[in-house]
């Protein structure tokens, strides 16, 4: 064990010492995070782009005529390229989901919907409509969308007021009985166009949680974090390589250590340099940027060891099936890269089309990221980011299994 923690620490120390390597680890994400954030300062402001394909949930509890012709209608390929809406039975779990930041909106449809619409005098019925200001627009149109489908249902229920309405114009014909009734009249018209007796109405929640407009940096400092941790992970993973091209391995491996105690060191210092890296930009960025990492600690160092645990296994993995240093850096880099683009790290996997989503979630970076903007961005918790400890966990699980198999192989000849 001795053994395990000198080697461990010697190779973090040489990395912490090393300038550039402080440069690539701590200083390029910090810098890049703030200057996407101030590039990109629209984030959270009225003249953001408009986005598409908004995953929504649609409840309905009232199962009827009236509440059937909503719901195509939100579902109608003219809604399509803004909506992408799913049905579900239960109100509660549908707000868990866009609590969770799964969904952007969920619209509840009231039972009594159809009978408010169908029946004169009825009560009002009240839609529930769910938002997540995590995502600054979307929100804005989905509830955009909605009130304009609730107008049309009012001006259809109204339309035999109006007729009325019109009727009263021609009192001179109809005589002063009817014209009697111009002031009441007048008086529920009124109060239809200020929308205070409409029969439908929509009552807009946004989650428990964080309300202000999002903050940039709440994406992009974990987004530039993961990005260059992937590559400090994968380069210190090769330095079991370098060592072997510079004869310093076969020394070790002729001393009294074993290699597995070798081995064990050098991943511990990979992890132990991970470890570092990303608790130093965490703290950092609340420091210097004023970033809130959620509501719980234990969730954010619970999803700082799962990452990393992820980057150094899948570095072990490339390591031990590289013929030698240089090969290791190029699969390593193009890895990365890829990794990056897939993940979400430059731009937000949500957007992607459907057919990427499967490969953008295969990604050690998607989850990743995930996990920590649903603490930064959404100011969630442990029970938030438990899918994406248990699959990083799971990532780190498999190709560790498969990196242990296969380096004992490689270097022990």
């Amino acid at each position: 064990m001795d053994k395990i923690t000198t080697i461990a620490f010697k190779d973090t120390l040489i990395r912490f010492r090393d300038r550039n390597g402080i440069l690539l680890m701590l200083v390029a994400p910090l810098v890049l995070a703030a200057i996407m954030g101030a590039a990109f300062g629209g984030f959270g402001r009225e003249d953001e782009p408009a986005v598409r394909e908004i995953p929504m949930a649609i409840v309905d509890e009232d199962g009827r005529d009236m509440a059937a012709t909503l719901v195509s209608a939100l579902e109608s390929e003219e809604m399509a390229k803004w909506l992408k809406p799913v049905e579900m039975a239960s109100a509660a779990e549908a707000r868990t989901m866009v609590e969770r930041g799964e969904l952007r909106a969920a619209l509840v449809i009231p039972a009594g919907f159809s009978k408010a619409v169908e029946t004169a005098n009825a009560a009002p019925a009240t839609l529930t409509l769910y938002t997540d200001p995590g995502s600054s627009i979307s929100p804005i149109v989905v509830e955009a969308i909605v009130m304009e489908m609730i107008n049309r249902f009012n001006a259809g229920s109204v339309a035999a007021q109006v007729t009325v309405e019109q009727l009263v114009e021609q009192q001179a014909a109809l005589g002063p009985a009817l014209a009697q009734l111009a002031p009441a009249l007048n008086e529920a018209m009124t109060a239809f166009a200020q929308n205070e007796r409409g029969v439908v109405q929509v009552k807009t929640l946004p989650r428990a949680g964080k309300t202000e407009p999002p903050n940039p940096l709440a994406y992009f400092a974990p987004s530039m974090a993961i990005l260059f941790l992937m590559f400090t992970l994968f380069d210190a993973s090769r330095t079991l390589l370098d060592e072997e091209r510079e004869g310093t391995l076969q020394r070790m491996m002729s001393s009294p250590t074993r290699f597995g105690v070798i081995l064990a060191g050098k991943n511990a210092g990979v992890i132990l340099t991970g470890v570092l890296q990303l608790a130093i930009l965490v703290i950092a960025s609340a420091l210097l940027f004023g970033l809130d990492w959620g509501k719980s600690r234990l969730a954010v160092a619970l999803m700082i060891l799962a990452v990393v645990a992820a980057a150094s296994s899948l570095g072990a993995l490339i390591v031990a099936l590289a013929r030698d240093a240089r090969q290791a850096g190029v699969i390593g880099s193009t890895v990365a890269l890829a990794f990056a683009v897939l993940g979400g790290n430059f731009i937000d996997a949500n957007a992607y089309p459907a057919w990427m989503q499967p490969l953008s979630k295969l990604t050690i970076n998607r989850w990743a990221l995930d996990g920590f903007t649903d603490l930064s961005l959404r100011g969630g918790g442990l029970e938030d980011v438990t899918p994406e400890l248990l699959v990083l966990l799971g990532m780190a699980a498999a190709f560790f299994a498969l990196a242990a198999w296969r380096l004992p192989r490689r270097f022990v000849r």
